[in-house]
């Protein structure tokens, strides 16, 4: 499921990569809620603080991506691709949030403006819109994610190795000391544990079974 989530498998609208240059009809209106040029330029620098390379957004390409996305009147739920960029910032919120793991310095000012935008009073999109709601959140996130998305995959790794150790010793989760150069050390242990099982395979010989691997 992780996996999945971090890859982006379901993609944004390729119409807010692509400008819509001398396009006959401007939207401005996205579901029945109009956008104004002001609230959009003023998301555009939103962007560009997230690292926005391309072009600025205009209300065209919002209204033109809002209709791709709702392609089902009997669903107000946001569409998957806005879903999963939700579950994406809220395991940043979790990165960020945890006091035993220490997230790499240069990743913490992108994080933390990504995860700024998503609780401020004020939002490009309303949230409530069906299909298309929370569609400018994922903006946000999709900008951001380039540069979080490898601390976050070592965040969740963190998570899975402190529940194995946590198992091993009988221990809740939240018991046991773990942080990030404790993890660090446990994933070694873990790649040299993995890598002795795989010689084990390949090999004719049959060494002593290796114990499971455990940082005290």
């Amino acid at each position: 499921m992780y996996a999945a989530t971090l890859a982006n498998r379901y993609p944004l609208p390729p119409v807010l990569e692509q400008p819509m240059l001398n396009s006959p009809h401007r939207r401005t209106r996205l579901n029945g809620f109009l956008l104004s040029s002001q609230d959009v330029n003023r998301f555009n620098q939103v962007l560009a603080q997230l690292g926005r390379t391309r072009p600025p957004l205009d209300p065209d390409q919002l209204a033109t991506a809002a209709r791709a996305l709702d392609d089902s009147r009997d669903d107000p739920t946001p569409a998957p691709c806005i879903q999963q960029r939700l579950q994406q910032a809220q395991m940043v919120e979790q990165m960020l949030g945890d006091h035993d793991w220490e997230p790499a310095n240069e990743v913490v000012p992108e994080a933390r403006h990504m995860v700024g935008y998503l609780h401020e009073s004020w939002h490009l999109i309303p949230g409530s819109l069906p299909r298309v709601g929370h569609l400018d959140d994922a903006i946000v996130v999709d900008t951001a994610w380039p540069q979080l998305v490898r601390e976050v995959a070592n965040f969740l790794d963190y998570r899975r190795l402190r529940q194995l150790e946590a198992q091993a010793r009988g221990c809740r989760y939240d018991e046991i000391e773990f942080n990030r150069d404790i993890w660090l050390k446990v994933r070694r242990l873990e790649a040299d544990l993995l890598a002795h099982r795989r010689q084990v395979r390949e090999s004719s010989y049959a060494p002593q079974p290796a114990a499971y691997f455990r940082v005290h």
